[in-house]
């Protein structure tokens, strides 16, 4: 069962940012910063901006933004100076939510329903992701960019379908290769059960997954469905699953041996709208690549 409110204030009453204030906002995380470029907000700043580009990469961050530090602990002497006129944050820093609240109020953007579970009554994480979305851009006062990044998630699902069109479907493992025999594997209550299920393709990975809609499992457990493809989400991967290849352990995964394999550059699976854009437009590039 999805939790109540995906957004609300923290701290500081409850008024609504007007539009002219929303670029004074200042992420402290990279799931808020995301949301805040998808709106087409420059942050006030936001934390590990060179790890930022490399691990997230979409939306882009703009030159001159400023780095706040680390995510687990941003320097709070620089928020001082820089002011903002609002924090938003996933929640994560409840330990300085005092001190930050004496700098300016806190907005929570929760882009990703860690109480869904894998009920069947849930609501699904992409609803919950989008009407997270909506709710900070009411919230600052820009509603209608809310609306233009849904537009755009919804034309690269049409753009996704539209390319798979005559490629053979298979189900799909979604995962990311962590070390020469486990794998972080996303499940049923995953952001991107739901835009598999969108763009009409079964997810392979049946087993139990955790609040984040994944597991950790042994690649050894990717036996069931010898019929199904691997999309390997992070580039880094390519070489892991190439060594894993050449091991007689695995050597005789089917989506192994008949090189039924997908590589997707790095994304952040709990990203919400701006998440489900690019793996939809990336799976939709790459897929009929290697499964068609």
């Amino acid at each position: 069962m999805a939790s109540a409110l995906p957004l609300g204030l923290l701290a500081g009453g409850t008024r609504p940012v007007r539009a002219e204030e929303a670029g004074g906002a200042c992420a402290l995380d990279w799931t808020s910063a995301q949301a805040l470029l998808a709106l087409g907000i420059a942050p006030r700043g936001l934390p590990e901006i060179d790890r930022y580009r490399r691990s997230v990469i979409e939306p882009a961050v703009p030159a001159g933004v400023p780095d706040i530090g680390a995510r687990a602990e941003p320097n709070l002497e620089l928020l001082d100076r820089l002011a903002p006129a609002r924090f938003v944050t996933d929640g994560m820093l409840s330990a300085v939510h005092g001190r930050l609240a004496r700098i300016a109020p806190l907005t929570l953007y929760r882009s990703f329903d860690t109480g869904s579970g894998e009920s069947e009554g849930r609501n699904g994480q992409l609803a919950f992701a989008i009407a997270a979305l909506r709710g900070l851009a009411g919230e600052l006062g820009v509603p209608e960019a809310a609306e233009l990044a849904v537009a755009r998630l919804d034309r690269a699902l049409d753009e996704a379908r539209a390319r798979l069109t005559g490629v053979v479907t298979r189900p799909l493992y979604v995962l990311s290769v962590l070390d020469g025999r486990r794998v972080l594997i996303h499940g049923r209550n995953s952001l991107y059960q739901d835009l598999l299920d969108r763009l009409g393709i079964g997810n392979a990975w049946t087993g139990p997954s955790g609040p984040y809609g994944h597991a950790t499992v042994t690649m050894d457990r990717l036996t069931g469905r010898p019929e199904a493809g691997l999309v390997n989400i992070g580039s880094e991967g390519k070489r892991a699953l190439e060594a894993l290849a050449a091991l007689p352990l695995f050597a005789g995964l089917p989506f192994l041996r008949e090189g039924r394999v997908t590589i997707l550059p790095p994304i952040l699976f709990y990203g919400g709208v701006p998440t489900a854009e690019r793996f939809v437009r990336l799976l939709g590039e790459r897929l009929p690549q290697s499964h068609g």
